[in-house]
């Protein structure tokens, strides 16, 4: 297996972040698609921002059908509106399964906020979890770095897989502490780093390249 086979992209649809704080000039019209041919990385989370994903879903799925794998979002970014059904979207990602054979997961963005955790408690997230195992298909959430000293266990323990991110510069002072504990959290559970290029939490600009490299040097020994 090659490394680029267990890299993941996040994406979001082409433009999604154009109008974003600190991207007001950005005019990206760059879709996962060609984010694959151009940087060779061919798995993506393929998440709803603002809205912007809306079921049925089989038309997405049969548009990233040439990714090798993709994991669609059950809950979008924080500015998405949450879906009406008791599992989410949950039951659209399984509808288009028909559509390709690449699906192979799903995913719940910007979790950790009292309105999500009260809408999804951890009985709801066993049944997503559940739901999706039954077909073959992987549950994950998102986690920031700030989120470290919430009671997370009960949450944690819904989801096969981390994806952990550090939403601001000054956290990366305590790195190897926040993934101490992110691993001990986890408890042997799958954890990818999200590694962000665009620094968002300082107002914008891109991300160090001292942090970015001392990200990816710990967690290709962890």
């Amino acid at each position: 297996m090659k490394l680029s086979d267990k890299l993941w992209n996040w994406g979001h649809l082409e433009g999604s972040h154009n109008n974003c704080r600190g991207c007001e000039d950005f005019n990206c019209k760059m879709t996962p698609e060609q984010y694959a041919e151009e940087y060779g990385i061919r798995n993506s989370f393929i998440v709803s921002y603002g809205g912007n994903i809306q079921p049925p879903f089989n038309p997405f799925a049969k548009r990233f059908s040439g990714l090798r794998e993709v994991k669609f979002s059950v809950v979008g970014d924080s500015s998405s509106p949450l879906p009406d059904a008791e599992l989410g979207n949950t039951e659209d990602i399984i509808a288009a399964l028909g559509e390709a054979d690449n699906i192979t997961g799903a995913i719940v963005d910007d979790f950790f906020s009292p309105k999500r955790m009260e809408r999804f408690t951890p009985e709801v997230l066993k049944k997503i979890k559940a739901t999706l195992n039954a077909k073959g298909l992987d549950f994950w959430c998102v986690l920031y770095a700030n989120q470290l000293d919430l009671d997370l266990e009960k949450y944690i323990e819904c989801f096969d897989g981390v994806s952990f991110w550090f939403w601001t510069t000054p956290e990366h002072a305590h790195l190897e502490e926040s993934l101490d504990r992110l691993f001990a959290l986890a408890n042997g559970k799958p954890v990818m780093l999200g590694i962000y290029v665009w620094d968002y939490g300082t107002g914008g600009k891109p991300m160090d390249i001292n942090l970015f490299q001392r990200q990816l040097d710990l967690t290709s020994t962890s």
